[in-house]
């Protein structure tokens, strides 16, 4: 139990960084997506999660990023978001990982339509969406096993 709170702990620290800097600088370092994916790695293969099930997380959401970055050639995600795909499947693995993707965009396009009627942005704007996927993973670390059933209840 302990060792699952320090590394609930250790996985809302590198969120939070990665938040912050990405709202004031929209940007995600390397210096901090790459040892959270490692260290989110290690430390749910101790908590004794499937490894496996990590890395798929890892490729598909990671994967899902990249996809649009090529399509779009880097207008519509960045770099980091891909990174940050990754650690999202490290920190949450499968099936949560998605839980954490559909809640980043449901927090993206709420945020985003208020800034749009009060005015303080426009359609053409951008928005750091590593802000949304952070606080989504952190979201689906507290609540995402909860938020999957009702969401499963309701098909």
């Amino acid at each position: 139990f302990v060792f699952s709170y320090l590394t609930f702990i250790v996985f809302a620290c590198f969120l939070i960084i990665i938040f912050i800097y990405d709202l004031k600088y929209y940007l995600i370092l390397d210096k901090v997506s790459l040892p959270a994916f490692t260290i989110a790695l290690i430390l749910n293969v101790l908590l004794g999660y499937n490894v496996g099930n990590l890395l798929l997380a890892s490729v598909i959401i990671g994967g899902f990023f990249g996809l649009q970055f090529i399509i779009s050639q880097g207008k519509w995600i960045g770099g980091g978001d891909i990174r940050l795909g990754l650690v999202m499947g490290a920190m949450l693995g499968w099936p949560l990982a998605l839980v954490a993707l559909f809640l980043a965009y449901i927090l993206g396009a709420v945020f985003g339509l208020i800034l749009i009627i009060s005015r303080r942005k426009d359609w053409q704007s951008q928005l750091p969406f590593g802000t949304f996927l952070t606080a989504a993973t952190l979201i689906a670390l507290l609540w995402g096993h909860e938020i999957l059933s009702w969401y499963l209840t309701k098909l």
